[in-house]
């Protein structure tokens, strides 16, 4: 029994997979003259969509890493205060107390 092969498998993926898989061939494909050259050019490809893919990653996670700072420094802020305030209720606890 024969199958009928699918050539573009790229129209099973939903639209939005297969957008961002066409925006990263776009983005290896400025690595052409590098991997044409190579023994493999498949292989080759691959490494450059995965370096592309890295970049990517690493550019997200400094972003997130900054606003994770952000928000570290908020709650400790917003802990510093508390603390503070706690304290002017202690003080101020036993200030009536001697009173």
């Amino acid at each position: 029994m024969m199958f009928k092969v699918h050539d573009d498998w790229k129209r099973s993926l939903s639209a939005e997979d297969e957008a961002r898989l066409n925006a990263i061939l776009r983005r290896v494909a400025k690595h052409r003259p590098a991997y044409r050259g190579a023994h493999d050019v498949r292989i080759a490809q691959l490494w450059a969509a995965m370096l592309e893919i890295d970049k990517e990653k690493s550019s997200g996670y400094m972003d997130l890493e900054k606003r994770v700072r952000r928000i570290e420094i908020i709650f400790e802020a917003i802990a510093d205060k508390l603390r503070e305030e706690e304290m002017k209720n202690k003080m101020l606890k036993e200030s009536l107390e001697k009173f």
